[in-house]
């Protein structure tokens, strides 16, 4: 790629990440507005749409308003703001799109009235293409990357953002695959910014620090995680054995390398003269660069070289099929007798002995009583009966309160002490009526296909510093809402494990280590399973993979909870022609990957209905992947 060339898509590439400015002079209100990664999203991921409000004018307390104009059935976004006079305010609305969408509009809502507008273009990242991130103040370094190909991938595109922009939260950036950071100090990030970095890689995320001049600073707040020790030591280093590795000579053939010392099972390439390094964190992946990310700039085999580098890493998203496609896993999952028809010979039953209640014996008993006259008062009181009856069968099936029950999903990696939760939650109302749902802060929370109240609003959530509120949701009779939440939460249950591999095949010793039980836990590697039974805590059970195992998740036999079908839950997450997923092929599972998976009858995540703690009926699924060498 020539210099002029590469300089043009720079351009293009800042005009794109240009904030946006609005002004409402009659207020004195001034909004700058950068949604995205660069006014990019990923289809169907959340992303983050940043607002800097200015207040010159009056005190103002309102609501900010994310929408999608000219998208119908997309979702809105609101969260609280408070603007004193003078006040000078930044948040952050975490938001998605359903389906492709060109145009966003924020809105400053106060008291139901619209006080600012302003709409941006933005950019929809399809699932199939790569995104590639790039955190540093060079608008122009590796933009080269745009031409790299990633196995699985219909192609890349690579937005560059400030360090300032970095999402403080995980599941914010689960959309981007890899971000490269450069002449950063990380040590100056926010601790919640290096959290959310170091949990998007426990996800799956692949993270490249550079090296070279401002290694140093650029490992500085992630050095628990690299996999090398970074030293001060700068030396004059030769690069030219990338010739080979990469397939082109490296332009320069020498620049400042800093001096690392590999952590164990880190992986050194190129092999026989290491300058980059790489070792797996979780699902992730993060590697460091002795040289400086910049010497490379004008190299044509600089995409090359990074795509032997980046991995297709596969994603495991259990909200991700929900909010694209309106898959409600409860669907499938829930058992709930309430919501269930009556048997069509319960149903004929009843048919035969109201018409012979109303009709034969109320005659044949006025006959025998020489009262034929009074069947105009029987027969009124038999329909008044058996309507009663109907009424009281009814609430007896359907309960006489609102029910809320959950399945969560919780991802995890052995001896790390969080994992991203995602819970599908049913709220069933036995009558017709509205509720308001609140859940704790920094959770994401989304509605998706109800069972069949298609004549319900859609659900708006609004947040603030102390939680996300869903008002007024209405359902109606003998009804089912269905909502999404998900978070980062302390991992409820914690393995121990000794993996070792005989040839390609799996052997070791899972123990339970943590208080919460594991129920008919499996082992699974590369589409087989093994069964390990029960783990309650303190136990462990021994594994060997070899010859024939069952098929994940087909050959499963698993009993049913008396409210959830578990083996329904495991065919919609794991069945590849049933799902989708973001460039894993079939399987959500890495195969190089070895996970316990297992269950537990609790809910996970808390949620307050009508100003209370709601005593909820749950299950709750957990995919931990193991530490191997």
């Amino acid at each position: 790629m020539s210099r002029a060339r590469a300089a043009m898509i720079a351009l293009i590439c800042a005009l794109l990440a240009w904030p946006v400015v609005a002004q409402e002079q009659g207020f004195g209100l001034t909004l700058t507005l950068r949604p995205g990664y660069a006014s990019a999203y990923r289809l169907g991921e959340w992303f983050p749409v940043i607002v800097e409000v200015a207040n010159d004018g009056r005190d103002l307390r309102g609501v900010l308003e994310w929408s999608f104009p000219g998208a119908p059935g997309q979702p809105v976004f609101r969260r609280e703001i408070d603007l004193p006079r003078g006040s000078r305010k930044r948040v952050t609305l975490d938001v998605f799109a359903q389906g492709f969408a060109r145009n966003g509009l924020i809105r400053l809502l106060e008291d139901g009235n619209v006080v600012l507008e302003q709409s941006v273009r933005i950019e929809a990242i399809e699932m199939d293409r790569f995104l590639v991130v790039v955190v540093g103040s060079d608008p122009t370094l590796l933009t080269s990357l745009s031409a790299m190909s990633i196995s699985g991938a219909s192609g890349t595109v690579v937005r560059h953002i400030a360090p300032d922009d970095l999402p403080s939260h995980p599941l914010v950036l689960r959309g981007v695959n890899a971000m490269f950071i450069h002449d950063v100090n990380t040590a100056a990030l926010s601790t919640d910014q290096r959290t959310a970095l170091r949990d998007w890689v426990l996800l799956g995320g692949q993270l490249i620090v550079g090296g070279g001049i401002n290694g140093e600073r650029a490992a500085a707040g992630l050095a628990d995680i690299l996999p090398v020790e970074v030293t001060r030591t700068l030396n004059q280093g030769d690069l030219s054995s990338l010739e080979q590795f990469a397939g082109s000579p490296p332009t320069p053939s020498s620049g400042p390398l800093l001096e690392v010392r590999p952590r164990p099972g880190a992986e050194a390439l190129p092999p026989a003269a290491p300058l980059i390094y790489r070792s797996r964190l979780g699902n992730g992946i993060v590697v460091f660069s002795a040289f400086d990310l910049a010497l490379l700039r004008g190299w044509s085999a600089e995409p090359d070289l990074w795509s032997r580098v980046l991995q297709p890493v596969p994603l495991f998203i259990p909200g991700y099929d929900a909010r694209v496609n309106q898959i409600n896993l409860m669907q499938d999952a829930l058992q709930l007798p309430a919501i269930q028809l009556p048997p069509a010979s319960a149903l004929a039953a009843f048919l035969i002995a109201y018409i012979l209640m109303v009709g034969p014996v109320n005659y044949l008993v006025l006959r025998r009583l020489r009262r034929l006259e009074w069947a105009w008062l029987t027969i009124p009181a038999t329909v008044v009966v058996f309507t009663g009856g109907v009424f009281l069968v009814g609430i007896g099936l359907r309960g006489g309160q609102a029910q809320l029950l959950q399945v969560a999903v919780v991802q995890g990696a052995e001896g790390e002490p969080r994992g991203a939760a995602t819970a599908y939650l049913a709220l069933f109302s036995p009558i017709r009526g509205s509720y308001t749902l609140r859940f704790p802060a920094d959770h994401l929370v989304s509605e998706t296909r109800s069972f069949d109240d298609f004549t319900a609003r859609p659900m708006l959530a609004t947040s603030n510093d102390h939680g996300v509120t869903v008002p007024d949701l209405l359902v109606d009779v003998a009804s089912v809402r269905t909502l999404i939440a998900e978070a980062l939460i302390p991992m409820p249950v914690q393995v121990q494990s000794t993996v070792q591999f005989n040839g390609d095949e799996p052997l070791g010793e899972v123990r339970n280590v943590g208080s919460t039980a594991l129920e008919q836990a499996i082992v699974v590697y590369q589409g087989s399973f093994q069964n390990l039974g029960d783990l309650a805590p303190g136990a462990r059970a021994t594994f060997a993979f070899g010859g024939s195992q069952g098929g994940f998740p087909f050959g499963i036999s698993i009993a049913s909870d008396r409210m959830f079908d578990r083996r329904q839950i495991l065919f919609r997450l794991f069945n590849a022609s049933s799902r989708i997923a973001p460039l894993s092929g079939g399987s959500p599972l890495d195969d190089e990957g070895v996970y316990v998976i297992g269950w537990n009858r609790s809910s996970t995540l808390p949620v307050e209905m009508n100003g209370r703690t709601a005593p909820q009926e749950g299950l709750t699924l957990f995919v931990i992947r193991l530490r191997t060498t």
